[in-house]
């Protein structure tokens, strides 16, 4: 079974190779200019380890058939350039060929190291864009955080390696191939051995790349573990220390970072010996070169300097080159495993991001119906069911219930965050799925009880990539009880604020994210416990501030607050993820849990 698996896996990154090539030449033209510059130095490799021929030529060896051919194109270069037929010659032309070939080598090094960056950039920017635009929320509640920060960070790092991992691996094997021809021709005695020594090489680490599979596929999920206890344990550090659950987190990141070093650990030694093993062939030449009775049975004589000078020098080329190609196609066959995850991610967004583009732009909503609709997370285990409601422009209504009755995941559906499974959802009279989902969501606006705070001033929070007019960021700071804070702070809305509103209270992250939705006026504004951290008297005031400001628009609350569910025009009530109630005073139950 574990065989059938790696060899899938292997069929697999063989099937997919063609794809990411694909991609890769699709969007980046720096990769067809890395081509040429490569072609150039296999040509320029090949002419290198050619102009040896007439070297050893001069020095008696034999020649003929393709070698007489090369000995006889350099002699005639070498008249037409009104050079001498020397060896000196030859070993100046040699030097000068191989300071081409690493000067365009160092070229090709520079592209393909540009594409790969480039390659990086994309896909990270991509799998962030997905997650923050379209990814599916009940994918991001089944996945962990350290999932995507390990795609858009390590994974996409190992992709983009793998392209440039890919152009040394196929030039290097080109350039190799051609190094084993003129091999071939200056002595096929020497060729035939050094091919059987590749082929028993090339099975051992054929043996080897079962266990590589296993390890690559590790190390990526103790990639997304270790980030996931890193992000959790920052954004958690009050509780964990307020438990004295320190040294419990902190051994349980040092375990899969650990686990994850070894893993790492074990992949470099992989790489590192493959790219050694041909390097072997040299020695036993050399112990048949030194011996001259080995070679005596080989039936190859003695050895001149030259040839000795000349046969060394295309080993360590054919050699160095083999050892690239093997490592650089180690490392595509570790790393190409990262780009099926995150193809998944990025891929699988092309359809919905289609019709997300192309349904019809919302420009304002004066209803939303909602016919016996059912909805969840997991597929076929709705958290809410048959669930028939209505809203109006110029009404505000109250959604009431225990928690995890349905009452978040209503609010999802309705800023179209989560698809029916049944049922029908009308924004005006445009169904869910013909609409365009960026425009619902200008135009439909959650404020939820923990407000996020992000990196910046607290124009920059309350803006939050809008640009709006000094008068609409006043209206906004005013309805939401904020102007009283601005005016404490030293360079007021400019004033920038800790990590996630550290030197903020609880109220006053509610009361930025109350203006934050108001700056946008929305015509439908969700208010999810939006008000619970503010006192009595600034929630009264807040709350008249909104009827006002939205008094033609659509206020809805989820709340457990009595005070609000008497100041709204309906409220209903959810149970187990039914609507079981409608009514416009607030029933016994919810009054009871205020």
């Amino acid at each position: 079974m574990a065989k059938q698996k790696n060899l899938y896996g292997i069929a697999k990154v063989a099937g997919y190779l063609p794809k990411f090539t694909s991609f890769v030449f699709r969007n980046f033209l720096s990769a067809h200019l890395a081509v040429v510059v490569a072609m150039a130095g296999v040509l320029l490799e090949y002419g290198a380890l050619s102009v040896m021929l007439p070297l050893t030529s001069a020095e008696g060896q034999k020649a003929g058939g393709i070698s007489s051919k090369a000995v006889e194109f350099w002699h005639q270069a070498a008249e037409i350039l009104r050079l001498p037929v020397e060896p000196k010659t030859w070993l100046w032309l040699f030097l000068l060929l191989l300071g081409l070939r690493i000067a365009v080598g160092f070229t090709q090094l520079a592209l393909n190291t540009w594409v790969s960056k480039r390659i990086l950039a994309h896909l990270s920017g991509g799998i962030f864009s997905r997650v923050v635009v379209n990814e599916p929320l009940s994918d991001i509640y089944r996945r962990t955080v350290g999932h995507y920060t390990a795609l858009a960070g390590d994974e996409a790092v190992r992709v983009g390696q793998v392209f440039f991992h890919m152009a040394q691996a196929v030039s290097a094997l080109v350039a190799a191939l051609i190094g084993l021809i003129v091999l071939f021709i200056f002595s096929p005695f020497v060729f035939k051995l050094t091919l059987l020594f590749l082929l028993l090489s090339g099975l051992a680490i054929g043996l080897a790349m079962r266990h590589v599979f296993s390890w690559s596929n590790e190390s990526a999920f103790l990639s997304r573990e270790a980030n996931t206890t890193f992000i959790e344990a920052f954004n958690g550090i009050r509780s964990i220390r307020s438990m004295a659950g320190e040294e419990f987190v902190a051994q349980r990141y040092r375990n899969f970072i650990d686990r994850y070093g070894r893993v790492l650990f074990l992949l470099d030694v992989f790489n590192h010996g493959s790219r050694s093993v041909p390097g072997l062939i040299l020695i036993i030449l050399g112990l048949i070169v030194l011996f001259p009775g080995i070679a005596g049975i080989a039936g190859l004589g003695e050895f001149s300097a030259v040839y000795f000078f000349t046969v060394t020098t295309m080993l360590i080329r054919v050699l160095s080159f083999l050892g690239t190609a093997v490592a650089s196609g180690g490392r595509v066959a570790i790393d190409i495993r990262a780009a099926f995850d995150i193809d998944d991610i990025i891929g699988s967004s092309t359809a919905s991001q289609a019709v997300a583009e192309d349904g019809a732009q919302v420009n304002s909503v004066r209803s939303m119906t909602i016919t016996g609709l059912s909805c969840g997370y997991v597929a076929d285990h709705p958290v809410l069911s048959e669930v028939t409601v209505q809203m109006r422009a110029g009404h505000i209504y109250a959604l009431v219930g225990r928690s995890g009755s349905g009452k978040s995941t209503l609010s999802d559906v309705l800023l179209g965050l989560l698809a029916p499974m049944s049922g029908e959802l009308f924004i005006g009279d445009q169904p869910y799925h013909r609409i365009n989902l960026a425009s619902l969501r200008r135009k439909v606006v959650l404020v939820e009880q923990q407000t996020r705070i992000f990196s910046g001033s607290v124009r920059e929070n309350i803006a939050f990539g809008l640009e709006p007019t000094d008068a609409a960021l006043q209206v906004a700071v005013e309805a939401s009880g904020l102007a009283e804070l601005v005016d404490t702070l030293p360079a007021g809305l400019d004033t920038r604020l800790d990590y996630q509103g550290a030197n903020l209270s609880g109220g006053q992250r509610q009361r930025i994210g109350l203006a934050r939705a108001i700056v946008r006026q929305p015509d439908v504004l969700i208010l999810d416990e939006a008000t619970s951290a503010l006192d009595s008297q600034t929630r009264e005031q807040v709350l008249q501030n909104l009827k006002s400001l939205f008094h033609e628009r659509i206020l809805l609350f989820i709340t457990h607050d009595n005070y609000i569910m008497q100041q709204v025009d309906e409220v209903w009530h959810i149970k187990k993820g039914k609507l079981v109630t409608e009514d416009r005073k607030p029933c016994e139950y919810e009054v009871s849990q205020s």
